[in-house]
């Protein structure tokens, strides 16, 4: 109060003295001021109180307080008053007014001593102050709460001897820092153990401020302490759920999903953490506890984490998922990565797993308890959590979390944090065990739908790959088949379904099911592509549309390649609906690409379907797969896409005689027209071009390797006739309208809008010999054009002269026309001979653009050690892990039947012709060391040749094929099948194809343009074996 302004009052408060520093103050000359009563010195509000100030501070001994004083010129000031009694010899009484000015710029009030120990000894925030050498010099008794005792044992020591095990050199850093920059730190958070609870970790918020003296120097640090560990942990427990709301769960793996629960709480909430499911659980089954009463409950360990400090044995190490996850491989219920753990009854696991309710120990019961030697070795524990793994009702395991000695027990609010954890553990946990079952569900679907191995046979040797796009299910629409058909020929299919899914795949089962029952029939490929097309489209027709299951109308849009190889002459025969055509390796590694007919995609009708035919040399490998095996982007490529039909394609065949009709163009806009590939014969003259409906003499007869019987082409009002094909070995001379000699020739074409030239035959000339009997020249005729906008010239075949002259009927001709032209706008001149590249074997082939076919052709290039590698590595270049459409891919090398393994004979019409026809297949059983077959083979022959002797017509041939099997075949020219009998006792004949079906493991009719072959197969080996 050095500053303050003096007064004297009397008894009744006016004013009897005046000083300079009261004038300086108020401005009243001590004139005017002498004699004035206190509430005159006072603004209006507060000269009412006057009276009541005087009448406290005779009562009290003194007054203190804040008043209005009005200074001279009217205006208001705010002091500091102080009233206190002044007693003068003689009893007068007196009064000692101090009057200090209050305001940003004055000196202020000084509170006394007292009153400032007294405001911070008494605050129950923690304050100290230290010197320069930080050291205590004073602090208040709400530091003593934190540890290091009360104010005076703190005197002239430092924070590391009052708190040892606190990091004190952090702190001292941040009031070494104040005292050098005289900056004020706020709100620095600190983490340790302080001396009061050694065991829990406790968190402080502290503020340092800068003493200075008189002058300006520092004389110490002023600091606070504030307790913050209740905020801190509740912090925590936030970002703890937090982040295991964003780490558990990730996947739908069931081992997974536990290792990630144990590894969000290490080390952050417990030192060690085991998760333990019921096995039912990791199979994906409904939880259900293992063990009786004596053995107690048998789990299997899902989970492992252990901290860093876990122990001093060497077997404590941390372990992490990859200790458990490296022999499971993900695999979702896979136990071998998940080791068995039991727990005796009455143990707390077992409780927990009972009764659904947590437990919470603060020892683990000692290390001789049993059911402790399940958890982590050399751990120590000190307390012990236990939280079973409970989801939506159910009880799935238990979780349990240990902590080691020296760190604070688990306590009620840890309970509660835990008990949160496992739940949403759980629940995660019972999402990927439902996944779990359903996908193994499904997979078992799948793998009943797809074949489970590829048969064996002698045709081929085959390899499948299948990559589905929905990964998580396993489930698709696509698949591919090998079917043994009979004389060692084989079918190879593949096929899609549109979407994806167990819609999907149950609509493939069907499709699929329906191939093989058709494959059994022994149909052409065109005819059985169209068979399946009826199928599908009466299918959709006849479901209900208010069916919530998988309709038959899945089924619509379907593509489908047929494909069937004879290995006894090489000849391979396909036909597509709205499929991809498939890729051809030559034996030399050259990559070619098979010009087939598109047929409709299954169930839209339309357009016949068409057959293509070639003689493979042996060694060639077929490539067959879905549109999935060139998707990019989500787009269908490289091939005809399965939604979609064949609309607005131009094909010209060249130099092969082909039965061409004329396609309707279905593109809503200008589409070419679409000539029919559908037969290859050997050309071995060319002969003159006739217009639609006229069938010209091709130099002779003309041997053809036909598919099946001929299908007539009638589009748009134009026909063409289809040749009727020949079994090989057998040349049949083109009478009328049946066999088609257009070699080279004009070419009937069609179009809704406008169709260019296509028909334009170049000069013929340049014969090329082969040299070989075996040797297939790949039919590389005029491709389809098409296009968004207009198809241009199309067809104009490049050199049809270019026959070769080939010495057997097995032998197809070269037609060497143009590529496909494919453009979104306009398709050009596609087939001129000038832009014809000549390839090296297989005959010239027009080249192919860069795009989808080079990718393919590329990764085919490629060898590999065995055909499964070179399956899996095309697989993988062309398809990314994650495709954008199923995938299936069938690979299959050719082979051929040595020629010593095949004998024919033909046969007269004629009844001694039957005993004849014994002695020569016995003969040739003979030769091929079959004598125990003799016998049975003498009855299926003489009753299959004497049948067609009776019933038939025309030539008669026997033919007998060694092979995994002996097959008998017998072909006459009749068109009616047979149908066994179920004679009477009394009947003297009708016992024929009894016998044969009772002495054959099978047997069957296959059907011929010129007849029908009635086959019979037996086992080489003993029916037992």
């Amino acid at each position: 109060m050095a500053d303050a302004a003096p007064l004297l009052l009397d008894a009744r408060g006016a004013v009897t003295s005046w000083t300079r520093r009261a004038e300086e103050l108020l401005g009243y000359r001590a004139a005017d001021a002498v004699g004035r009563g206190l509430e005159r010195l006072l603004t209006e509000a507060d000269a009412l109180r006057a009276p009541e100030v005087l009448e406290r501070a005779r009562r009290e001994g003194g007054w203190a307080g804040l008043l209005w004083a009005r200074r001279e010129d009217g205006g208001a000031l705010p002091v500091m008053a102080r009233i206190t009694p002044a007693a003068e010899p003689g009893g007068v009484s007196r009064w000692l007014l101090l009057l200090s000015e209050v305001g940003e710029d004055a000196p202020g009030w000084n509170m006394s001593r007292s009153m400032l120990e007294q405001m911070l000894g008494g605050s129950p925030i923690g304050i100290a102050i230290v010197d320069t050498d930080l050291r205590f010099v004073w602090s208040n008794a709400a530091l003593a709460r934190f540890g290091g005792g009360p104010p005076r044992d703190r005197l002239g020591l430092r924070l590391a001897d009052v708190q040892p095990g606190l990091d004190s050199e952090a702190i001292e850093a941040q009031m070494r820092r104040v005292l050098a920059t005289g900056e004020t730190v706020v709100g620095y958070e600190h983490l340790g153990h302080l001396r009061s609870a050694p065991h829990r970790e406790t968190a402080h918020m502290m503020s340092f401020t800068r003493l200075d003296d008189d002058r300006g120097r520092p004389t110490g640090v002023y600091y606070t302490v504030v307790d913050i560990t209740d905020r801190h942990r509740a912090r925590q427990r936030l970002a703890l759920l937090d982040r295991a709301g964003r780490r558990i769960g990730r996947t739908l793996d069931i081992v997974r999903t536990a290792q990630e629960l144990a590894d969000v709480t290490v080390p952050g909430f417990a030192d060690a953490v085991t998760v333990d499911l019921l096995e039912p659980v990791l199979r994906g089954a409904e939880p259900t506890a293992d063990g009786g009463p004596a053995e107690g409950v048998s789990l299997r360990r899902a989970g492992l984490r252990t901290a860093q400090w876990w122990g001093d044995a060497p077997d404590a190490s941390p372990v992490d998922a990859g200790d458990l996850l490296a022999v499971s491989a993900g695999g979702g219920g896979r136990l071998t990565g998940s080791p068995a753990v039991a727990y005796p009854l009455g143990s707390p696991p077992a409780r927990c797993l009972v009764t659904g309710r947590p437990w919470r120990g603060e020892r683990a019961e000692g290390a001789g308890e049993a059911w402790t030697r399940a958890l982590p070795p050399a751990g120590g524990a000190a307390s012990v959590l236990i939280v079973p793994v409970r989801a939506r009702g159910a009880v799935l395991g238990v979780t349990t979390f240990l902590r080691r000695r020296g760190r604070e027990p688990f306590g009620e609010d840890d309970l509660a944090l835990a008990e949160d954890l496992v739940s949403r553990a759980a629940v995660c946990v019972d999402n990927a065990r439902r996944y779990t079952r359903e996908r193994a569900a499904a997979l078992v679907l799948q793998r009943n739908l797809l074949p489970h191995r590829l048969p064996e046979q002698d045709a081929v040797e085959a390899s499948a790959c299948y990559r589905p796009a929905d990964e998580l299910t396993g489930l698709g629409g696509d698949w591919y088949d090998l079917i043994p058909l009979s004389a060692a020929r084989v079918a190879l299919v593949v096929g899609e379904v549109p979407g994806f899914g167990i819609d999907a795949a149950a609509a493939m089962g069907r499709v699929r099911t329906a191939v093989r029952t058709l494959a059994a029939l022994d149909l052409p490929p065109e005819e059985v592509l169209a068979h399946l097309d009826d199928l599908v489209a009466r299918m959709a027709a006849e479901e209900d549309p208010a069916s919530d299951g998988p309709d038959g109308s899945q089924a619509v849009g379907a593509g489908c390649l047929y494909v069937v190889y004879d290995p006894v002459g090489g000849r391979c025969v396909m036909a597509a609906a709205g499929h991809p055509a498939p890729a051809v390796v030559l034996p030399d590694g050259s990559v070619t690409f098979v010009e087939l007919p598109q047929g409709p995609p299954l169930g839209a009708g339309g357009m016949p379907f068409e057959a293509a035919e070639m003689i493979l040399p042996e060694g060639s490998v077929l490539a067959l797969h879905t549109d999935g095996l060139l998707a990019k982007g989500g787009e269908e490529a490289g091939g005809t896409s399965v939604a979609g039909g064949v609309a607005g394609a131009a094909s010209v065949a060249g130099t092969a005689s082909v039965a061409e009709g004329a396609w309707e163009a279905a593109h809503a806009g200008e589409g070419g027209g679409t000539g029919k590939t559908g037969r290859v014969a050997d050309a071995e003259q060319a002969g003159e071009a006739t217009g639609a409906g006229r069938a010209a003499d091709a130099g002779g007869a003309e041997t053809a390797t036909g598919t099946g019987d001929a299908r007539e082409a009638e589009h748009a009002g134009k026909a063409g006739e289809a040749g009727k094909a020949e079994m090989p070995g057998e040349a049949r001379e083109a009478t009328e309208a049946e066999q088609t000699a257009d070699a080279g020739g004009a070419e009937t074409a069609t179009d809704t809008g406008k169709a260019g030239v296509a028909g334009e035959a170049s000069e013929a000339g340049h014969a090329r010999e082969a040299t070989e009997v075996e040797q297939a020249a790949v039919v590389e005729g005029a491709m389809n054009a098409t296009g968004a906008g207009k198809a241009g010239d199309a067809g104009e075949a490049g050199e049809p002269g270019h026959a070769r002259k080939a010495p057997e009927a097995e032998q197809a001709a070269d037609a060497g026309g143009a590529e496909t032209a494919t453009d979104a706008g306009e398709a050009g001149d596609a087939g001129e001979a000038g832009h014809a590249e000549k390839a090296g074997r297989g005959g010239r082939t027009a080249s192919t653009p860069l795009g989808e076919r080079e990718r393919l052709r590329r990764a085919l290039e490629r060898r590999a050690a065995s055909l499964d590698l070179r399956c899996q590595a095309v697989i993988d270049a062309l398809v990314p892990d994650r495709p954008y459409d199923d995938v299936a891919l069938l690979m299959a090398r050719t082979r051929r039947l040595p020629p010593d393994r095949v004998a024919e004979w033909e046969l007269p019409a004629d009844p001694a012709a039957v005993a004849e026809a014994r002695r020569t297949a016995n003969r040739r059983l003979a030769d091929w060391g079959l004598e125990e077959l003799s016998f049975t083979t003498e009855l299926v022959v003489s009753e299959l040749v004497t049948n067609a002797i009776r019933y038939a017509a025309g030539p008669i041939r026997l033919r007998l094929i060694r092979e995994r099997a002996l097959t008998c075949e017998v072909f006459d020219g009749a068109a009616t099948a047979p149908h066994p009998r179920h004679p009477r006792a009394t009947d003297e004949g009708g016992r024929g194809l009894l016998l044969v079906s009772q002495l054959s493991r099978r047997w069957g009719t296959r059907f011929l343009p010129e007849g029908k072959v009635i086959w019979s197969e037996q086992p080489l080996t003993d029916p037992g074996v």
